[in-house]
């Protein structure tokens, strides 16, 4: 993974999303030209997890969906957090990441059957 170009687009200031992609395998997701710039540092990987996992978790969310990625060692901690006071409605460890050290935010929302993945500095 280039965690470089990974640190810079994340980081990037955008006035929301310039178009959408279609995950090709989870068609229900769908992500921002930002989400699509990260995932070809090194990371489709991340968006697969997103879209079998956490698109289930979100199926009878109501709300917006926070995705927090914390990074440290080597091994990432992925959440879904869909309230400020709830406990997450679904949790994932991985032991190996290449992601780089940190945390990394990401939204989700459930717009009737499509899931849109965002960036923070998109929303």
């Amino acid at each position: 993974m280039n965690t470089e170009a990974f640190a810079r687009i994340y980081n990037e200031s955008r006035n929301g999303a310039n178009h959408m992609v279609r995950h090709p395998l989870c068609r229900q997701l769908i992500y921002s030209d930002g989400v699509q710039e990260l995932a070809e540092t090194g990371c489709y990987w991340l968006l697969d997890i997103i879209g079998t996992e956490v698109v289930k978790a979100m199926r009878g969310a109501d709300s917006l969906g926070i995705i927090k990625v914390k990074v440290a060692n080597s091994e990432a901690d992925l959440s879904l957090s869909l309230s400020d006071d709830a406990p997450p409605a679904w949790k994932h460890h991985l032991n190996f990441t290449d992601m780089p050290e940190g945390e990394w935010t990401f939204y989700i929302n459930n717009e009737g059957g499509t899931f849109p993945l965002i960036l923070p500095n998109e929303y």
